[in-house]
């Protein structure tokens, strides 16, 4: 056992064996932060969180179906204007203290007002807001592009359709047919 351990002794004294040894060390330090770059990205978006940008995407998508089964066309652009990204509200707490003084004739009264917000431990053991709601924001605009979308009739049946199903007024919705 002992000439075993002499044995990998004197292979680890070379300097280019404590070199390689180092690398790899190196390398396997470099990884390691990498995956915890990961890390953090998939904690900066909670799960089932989207983007304003995700939403706004995923609005033109349905819109392009909706148009698409109204007009028949396959040739459809939709673009959605937004007039904010999201809103989130946070649980807080307000403390107000009010303080009155009395000189000679005047009387003066001060109030504070502290606000802060009520946190919650995570799973990882730090700290973050109490979130209560999250606010979509409201839809701009719509503008279409279509096959059919100068004929009257199916351009009155996009309109009905896209203020219905985004609860916005006629004027917020441009139509228009294609050029060939």
């Amino acid at each position: 056992m002992n000439d075993i351990f002499n044995k990998y002794l004197t292979v680890l004294k070379k300097p280019k064996i404590i070199m390689l040894i180092g690398i790899l060390g190196i390398v396997l330090i470099f990884l390691s932060s990498l995956s915890s770059k990961n890390d953090e990205q998939s904690k900066a978006k909670p799960e089932g969180e989207i983007t304003a940008e995700e939403y706004k995407a995923i609005l033109e998508k349905d819109i392009k179906k909706t148009v698409q089964d109204i007009s028949g066309s396959k040739n459809i652009s939709v673009v959605v204007t937004l007039e904010s990204g999201i809103k989130y509200s946070y649980a807080d707490t307000k403390e107000e203290t009010l303080t009155e003084k009395e000189e000679k004739e005047n009387r003066i009264s001060d109030s504070d007002v502290k606000k802060g917000y009520i946190t919650v431990k995570t799973s990882d053991g730090g700290e973050e807001a109490l979130l209560v709601t999250v606010e979509m924001p409201e839809v701009r605009g719509v503008a279409i592009v279509c096959d059919g979308g100068d004929n009257e009739y199916i351009a009155e049946k996009i309109q009905n359709a896209v203020t219905a199903a985004l609860d916005i007024t006629s004027k917020r919705v441009y139509i228009c047919g294609r050029n060939r």
